[in-house]
């Protein structure tokens, strides 16, 4: 009568295997002996031997079940069947130039070719390592190492191709032993010195530092900024200043160019004044003028308000009105009016109208010649000159009965008439000039007052000196008046 075999996993298909009487079944690598077959004690001890070995074979069974074992002598493993194929099995993982075909998910093999081990997710052969194939170490290392206080530190060593180019570590430290292009360690990753030129490359969102310097002692070009260092523009363009690089500084071979560059504008300079926003000067760029004190200059240099220099040099063109105090050199063409203290060296073309306390060296001409003297003003200096003519014949006067000279001296006098307190010369007439006063000659000392040639027609004159003082005598046919 036939019986029958039954697998562990009754879902197995096929789970069951009929053994018929007489006969042997072989649907399996093991030989299952029918009831009454002859020769049944080999095929059971063959079956046995099967198992103890593992169907040891350089080529598989050939009607593997699900879990049978199998040991590869050719490759000395032991494998085992899942269904489909023969796998390792145990620490035994696949060593070949190409993935196996048979890997279950969780399955490890290694890549012959280049050394790196490969682990199968389900779907397809995931790295493990090493990432690359010629031997050098490349990726992360973790390593404990000690640093100059003898603390451990760790540490996470990042290398390429068998270079350290960087260490990632939570604390700053200085490793005990040295590590080349690592003087020191910092916080996060510290990038190699030994390689020139090692850094981040691409963009980052931010940084503290630029070049080592941190970024808050960078200017900003975007907005309002401050320096305590020294703001320098090395080259001839200079500094560009407005919306429409309306005012220009710059330099070149003739020295530096203040310039504003949007025709006929101006440049203006104020001041705080007291808490007043005060212009103090403007450069009226239409007119090409200068204006101090005003913003509208009419002239070249417009100055609104009093002006104190230690000298004037050169022509002056228009009147000079107001306190002059220090020496003007040069032409004046104008007129000049105020006090001037200091000397005035050069030409006057107009009216002085005014003191002037100084020398007036030059020539001073216009339509009331010095008419500081015309209008009562004061000349304190000296007054140097040649000619002095009067404007007008026979009209003024120099000094008057109230405000004398104290003495002249002049070579030849010639005029009209000569006149004294006391005496009047008018041509060749001598008169007393006060009523019912004496006309009397006088020498001094023991000098005498003659009159050559003298004819006297007198009496009784003596020819000897009386010795009485005024009286006339005759001396030796001489007409002279005693001294006393």
């Amino acid at each position: 009568m036939a019986y029958t075999v039954n697998k562990t996993n009754s879902a197995a298909s096929p789970n069951t295997y009929t053994v018929q009487d007489g006969v042997v079944n072989t649907q399996t690598d093991l030989s299952f002996v029918g009831k009454g077959y002859a020769g049944y004690g080999e095929l059971i001890a063959e079956n046995f031997l099967a198992l103890m070995e593992n169907f040891a074979n350089t080529t598989a069974p050939t009607k593997p079940i699900t879990g049978q074992l199998w040991y590869d002598s050719s490759a000395n493993r032991l494998k085992i069947y899942t269904g489909s194929s023969f796998v390792p099995s145990g620490g035994n993982v696949p060593y070949q130039s190409s993935a196996p075909s048979t890997l279950a998910t969780g399955d490890l093999w290694i890549d012959s070719n280049t050394g790196q081990l490969f682990y199968y997710n389900g779907t397809s052969n995931v790295l493990v390592g090493p990432t690359s194939s010629t031997g050098n170490t490349n990726g992360f290392i973790y390593d404990s190492i000690a640093d100059s206080t003898d603390a451990t530190q760790n540490i996470t060593k990042w290398y390429n191709d068998g270079n350290l180019i960087a260490i990632i570590s939570e604390d700053a430290f200085t490793p005990r032993t040295s590590i080349t292009g690592f003087a020191t360690v910092k916080k996060g990753i510290t990038l190699t010195t030994a390689i020139a030129d090692t850094k981040f490359q691409g963009t980052a969102t931010d940084a503290d530092a630029l070049g080592g310097v941190a970024a808050a002692n960078y200017l900003r070009s975007n907005a309002n900024d401050t320096t305590s260092g020294t703001f320098g523009v090395i080259n001839d363009s200079g500094l560009q200043v407005g919306a429409d690089s309306d005012l220009s500084i710059r330099v070149d071979s003739t020295g530096v160019i203040v310039s504003n560059v949007i025709a006929d504008t101006d440049i203006t300079f104020k001041m705080n004044d007291g808490g007043v926003t005060t212009t103090l000067m403007t450069m009226d760029g239409s007119a090409a003028r200068i204006g101090i004190g005003t913003t509208t200059p009419s002239t070249k240099l417009d100055v609104s308000g009093t002006v104190n220099a230690t000298a004037f040099t050169g022509p002056l063109t228009g009147a000079v009105t107001g306190n002059v105090t220090g020496n003007l050199t040069g032409n004046v063409t104008g007129d000049v009016t105020g006090p001037l203290t200091g000397a005035v060296t050069g030409n006057v073309t107009g009216n002085l109208t005014g003191n002037v306390t100084g020398d007036v060296t030059g020539t001073v001409t216009g339509s009331s010649s010095l008419n500081l003297l015309l209008s009562g003003g004061t000349l304190t200096g000296t007054l140097t000159s040649r000619a002095i003519s009067p404007s007008a014949g026979a009209t003024y006067d120099i000094g008057a009965s109230a405000t004398t000279f104290a003495n002249a001296y002049v070579d030849t006098i010639t005029a009209t008439e000569l006149k004294t307190d006391g005496v009047t010369v008018n041509d060749n007439l001598i008169t007393a000039s006060r009523s019912n006063d004496n006309l009397q000659l006088d020498a001094l000392g023991t000098g005498a007052v003659e009159m050559i040639p003298a004819v006297i027609l007198m009496a009784n004159v003596p020819t000897s000196d009386p010795s009485n003082a005024g009286q006339l005598w005759n001396s030796s046919g001489t007409l002279k008046i005693s001294s006393g």
